[in-house]
Formats: structure tokens, C-alpha cells, sequence
């Protein structure tokens, strides 16, 4: 009797303990951990951003944010959205593919996922068979084509993810139509690429891992061109106008493909490799988009000579006689860009890169090509954080100061709008004006708007100067010289290594009645 008693004591007390100190997540800020996808919808103007733990986030207009949250704990590895649809598809790492939708509750949208799928093939087929590598969301938005690891394109009809078996395209039936003697024995690999024709909605290429490329016709089920690549290939890029094809490898370089239609052996019309004769890392990604200012836009991730720069993350852009090659000091996982005119088929006017700490914009409407201040997904860890301070209900002035000595620091940003502005934020204007400042490894104290969802920078003091260290050394280690072959601008706010660890920002005092600022870091000898 008395250990029942002690027991429903104890429950009691649980029960009180989740009553009165209960926490619910109400808000994230900053940038998502571990990111490790991303996507982007045209019509709705809103990116999307998958993570390693398996959640999924919407972006739109400041203020506009949506989150999801796989029951699977599981990698996002692909997002996809439907085309002019209010639907997106996500890929895990466990196979599992996931359609999502944004749909009206009470006034509001929330993101809800609305079905999911996994591939079966044929009874006793290896996993390979249905390791799925590649999606291509058609033009429809009533087909999704999905390209596994062992050749093979299975075409499923969404929303109810029925498999269309009579449209499949086998690795065999590809072998069939592929002279023999280029494909003989040779495993064609996984499907690398999957991209429709812009001009024709029923032709598709296929990419595959040994560089075929199979310009495959869905009514007729045949191949009415083929492109014989030498090199493992990474990516594939279709030109607006569908007389082109751009291919990239992993040597470094990429190609540019004639289409004619006809069923025969197409060499490249140009292959080149951008950053020299000596052995270079894949090109991850190739994009080029028409300019009304001249030549076109080429856009590319990797390429770097192995040896010399062999570490670098970088995109390059070249245009008209610039050439750039952006300098991020986290890993890539993805870019795309947004094109102007009503139908978003105009020329680029950004690029929005996601790397592993943080997302760049970079403003290519503007001579220099300078980055757009983000409104969100800053990333407060851009050096690591030693103490932080909130503070509440900051008066007027002292709010409109800040406000006017971080607009002197940010000259350097481009004065474009920010770019992808889908929906509409309907809360109401926060009832006070709250700060959160932030001290950090380097020495420098930031500040923060943290009145409502976004976490905004607003300042940033650097203490660094009034010490005596060697940081003024190492200022422009990383900046690119002049004529320095590849022309590196380093870029972004993320930044994991201090010049000297011993200008950490320890604590922060903010005085109430002055609205002075002190902070404490320890003294480094000269």
C-alpha cells in the first residue's frame, strides 16, 4: 500500500511539473542546422530548405515561414516543386519520397505533408533497381519521372503516386537504342540527369553516370538522339531555346551539344575546362542563361585545379569579360537562379546560393555583382558565439540610432530588393522593440532585431581595433589579389576562425538609463 501510495505521490508530482514548467517551441531563428537541400518555386516566389534531421522550411517575403517535419528521422536529399502548383515533393536518404502542400486553415496557410511513396519494382529486383537518384517534376504537374541508381526511369502519376508502368523507361530498352558498339558490355551507371525539353514537353534527357546523354521521346517510347560523353558526367543544363545542351563532368570540364532531333552520334560542338590544363574537381553544376547585355550568363559550382585549390568552395560567373569565382568558406550543397519578366523567363537578376552555414544572394541586375542583405537565415554563429544579452523595450531614438549606424556599415550591399518575396506576412507590428545582442569569438558584438519571427542584423561593433594583435596581418588573406588566376572574391558572413581566440566577448552590460553599451574582453598582448 504505501509503495502505491508513493507511486501516485510521484505521478502527482510529474503531473504538476509538466503543468507548471511545460516548454512548447514557438519560433526558430537563424539559420536551419545541417542543411542539406534546397528548392525553388518560380511561381510562388518561395525557396525551400530540407535538413539532415528531416525537416523541410518555406521562405517567402520577410516574415513569410512555413516548417515541416518528416515523421522519418531522416536526410532531406532532394525538393522539388510541382509546376504552378502549390505542392512540393521532398526525397530522403531512406528512399521514401513525400508530397507536401500549403492549404488555408483559419485564415492562415499551413505546410502539411498530403502523401508519401516508395518505390517497388519488380519482385526479388535488387535495391538499386529502385535507389532512386534523379526527379523531374514535368511541366503537367501530373507526372514525376524518377531515376534510379540502376538505370532505369520509372514515371509515377501524382498526386496519387500510381506508378505508370506502361511509360517506364528500362536501362534495356536505352541500351537498344544506343549503337553497340559504344555501349557493348559497359554499364551505363545511375541516372545522373533528368531535364525536358523547353520547347517540347514530351522529350526528355537522360543523363547517365558514364556520360550517355538520350534524348528520349515519351509518346513513341524511342530515342531520337544521342550524345556520347567521355567523362563521368555530374550535371545537365537545357538551353532556353532547346537547340542546346550544356553537360558538365568530373574532370573539370563541360560541353556544349547540338540538338537536331536526329538519330544519330552527336560529338560536342565545344568542350572546355575552364580553369586550366592540370587535373580539376567536377563541376557539380552548370547553368547559362541569355543576357540582354551581350553573351550569356555561365554559371558553374566546382572546377577548381585539384592540387592548388583543391579546397576551395566555389561558383563562377562569367559574363561579357567578367569573370568571378565566388569564394564560400562552408560546403555548397546547391544554387539556382531567379529570372526576371512576368513569366520569370527573362534574364537572371540573382543567385541564390545555400552552403552549409549560411545563404548568399548575390545581385547580378548591379555593376560588381554585390550581395543582397538577407532578411532572414542570418547566421548567428557567423563567428562562434561566447555570451548573448536580451534586451526589451528599447526607446525610439536610441532604436532609430542603431538603425542609422548599421546602414553607414552596409554600403557594400547591394540596394536590390530582396528577391524572393512569396505570400504575405499577416502578423500584426510587434508591441515593442526588443534587442538581442550577441558577442562573439572575433571580438565584435552584434545586434539584433528581435522584435518579431526574423532575426534581423542591425549593427555590428568590432572591438578587435583597440587591441594590440596581429588580425591586421591576416585582414586579406582570403581576398583574391589583383590578377590572381581564379579571380577569387571571397563572400558570405561566415567566418569559423577568430585571428586571435583571446578577443572573445565575454559578457555584455548595456547601461538602462544612458543606453551606453560596455562589453568585456579579455586584454591581448602587443
Amino acid at each position: 500500500m504505501k509503495r502505491f501510495r508513493r507511486h501516485g505521490q510521484e505521478s502527482q508530482r510529474d503531473k504538476l511539473k509538466q503543468e507548471l514548467y511545460q516548454f512548447n517551441k514557438t519560433v526558430e531563428h537563424g539559420f536551419p542546422h545541417q542543411p542539406s537541400a534546397l528548392g525553388y518555386s518560380p511561381s510562388l516566389q518561395l525557396l525551400a530548405i530540407g535538413t539532415r534531421s528531416g525537416a523541410i522550411k518555406l521562405y517567402g517575403a520577410p516574415g513569410v515561414e512555413f516548417m515541416g517535419l518528416h515523421e522519418e528521422n531522416a536526410t532531406v536529399t532532394q525538393v522539388h516543386f510541382l509546376p504552378h502548383q502549390v505542392e512540393l515533393l521532398t526525397l530522403l536518404d531512406d528512399n521514401s519520397l513525400h508530397m507536401w502542400t500549403l492549404r488555408a486553415h483559419q485564415g492562415v496557410s499551413e505546410l502539411l505533408e498530403i502523401g508519401r511513396f516508395t518505390l517497388t519494382g519488380p519482385p526479388g529486383a535488387p535495391p538499386s533497381v529502385t535507389r532512386v537518384t534523379a526527379v523531374l517534376a514535368h511541366s503537367s504537374g501530373e507526372l514525376l519521372l524518377l531515376g534510379t541508381e540502376g538505370g532505369h526511369v520509372f514515371v509515377v502519376e501524382v498526386p496519387g503516386f500510381r506508378e505508370l508502368e506502361e511509360m517506364n523507361i528500362s536501362v534495356e530498352e536505352v541500351q537498344g537504342s544506343v549503337p553497340e558498339e559504344y555501349v557493348g558490355r559497359r554499364n551505363l551507371e545511375s541516372v545522373e540527369a533528368l531535364q525536358e525539353n523547353p520547347l517540347n514537353p514530351r522529350q526528355v534527357l537522360l543523363g547517365y553516370g558514364r556520360g550517355l546523354m538520350v534524348l528520349w521521346d515519351l509518346d513513341t517510347k524511342c530515342a531520337t538522339q544521342y550524345f556520347l560523353g567521355t567523362q563521368q558526367l555530374e550535371s545537365v543544363w537545357w538551353m532556353q531555346d532547346g537547340g542546346q545542351i550544356l553537360s558538365s563532368h568530373s574532370d573539370g570540364s563541360y560541353c556544349h551539344w547540338a540538338v537536331t532531333g536526329e538519330d544519330t552520334r552527336h560529338e560536342p560542338d565545344k568542350q572546355e575546362t575552364p580553369y586550366g590544363s592540370f587535373p580539376c574537381k567536377a563541376i557539380s553544376k552548370v547553368a547559362q542563361l541569355p543576357s540582354a547585355q551581350g553573351p550569356p550568363f555561365l554559371i558553374f559550382s566546382g572546377g577548381m585545379p585539384r592540387a592548388s585549390y583543391g579546397d576551395r568552395h566555389c561558383i563562377s560567373i562569367i559574363h561579357n569579360k567578367t569573370h568571378v569565382a565566388l569564394d564560400f568558406t562552408s560546403r555548397i550543397i546547391d544554387f539556382f537562379l531567379i529570372r526576371g519578366g512576368e513569366r520569370h523567363t527573362g534574364e537572371p537578376t540573382a543567385l541564390v546560393v545555400l552552403v552549409e552555414e549560411e545563404l548568399v544572394v548575390v545581385d547580378l541586375m548591379t555593376e560588381g555583382w554585390p550581395v543582397i542583405q538577407t532578411p532572414y537565415l542570418a547566421p548567428l554563429h557567423c563567428s562562434a558565439i561566447t555570451c548573448s544579452h536580451h534586451v526589451s523595450c528599447i526607446p525610439l531614438k536610441l532604436w532609430e540610432r542603431v538603425l542609422a549606424a548599421g546602414e553607414l556599415q552596409n554600403t557594400h550591399y547591394s540596394h536590390k530588393p530582396w528577391p524572393v518575396n512569396g505570400g504575405q506576412n499577416l502578423a500584426p507590428d510587434p508591441p515593442q522593440r526588443d534587442l538581442l545582442l550577441t558577442g562573439h569569438e572575433d571580438g565584435t558584438v552584434r545586434f539584433w532585431d528581435a522584435s518579431g519571427v526574423c532575426l534581423y542584423p542591425m549593427y555590428k561593433l568590432s572591438t578587435s581595433g583597440v587591441f594590440h594583435t596581429d588580425a591586421d596581418l591576416n585582414d586579406n588573406m582570403n581576398q583574391g589579389a589583383e590578377g590572381e588566376w581564379p579571380p577569387f572574391r571571397k563572400v558570405g558572413n561566415f567566418d569559423p576562425y577568430s585571428d586571435d581566440p583571446r578577443l572573445g566577448i565575454q559578457k555584455i552590460h548595456l547601461c538602462k538609463y544612458s543606453g551606453y553599451l560596455a562589453s568585456r574582453a579579455p586584454r591581448a598582448k602587443s
